[in-house]
């Protein structure tokens, strides 16, 4: 159900060629995910909602986090990154995009 988004926790896990190479697998996530029909447009909300506004708290919650919460979570990031170039990437250098993709992983087997 979810592995055109999946697909990048491997992509996002191994190191770029270049930073080039890294924004053109985050854009293509942000394309992937943006047609995938999970886009939460209440995305920030839902996040603030629920304390996720530090990547602690993210990671600690990460273990009982449903799809849809993930979705929500990715949804922000993109929404984010629109205003902040640089989120997405951070969260793949903090290995949080990455261990968000496995549990989306474990909930669609």
């Amino acid at each position: 159900m979810y592995e055109k988004i999946t697909k990048y926790a491997d992509i996002f896990s191994k190191d770029a060629a270049s930073p080039a190479d890294r924004k053109k697998e985050i854009q293509s996530f942000i394309a992937d995910f943006s047609q995938s029909g999970y886009m939460n447009p209440d995305a920030l909300q839902v996040m603030g909602e629920r304390g996720w506004i530090s990547r602690s708290v993210l990671k600690n919650d990460l273990p009982s986090m449903t799809a849809e919460d993930i979705c929500a979570c990715f949804s922000a990031f993109i929404q984010q990154e629109s205003f902040i170039e640089g989120i997405i990437l951070d969260t793949i250098e903090k290995g949080i995009l990455q261990e968000m993709l496995e549990r989306l992983k474990e909930q669609d087997s």
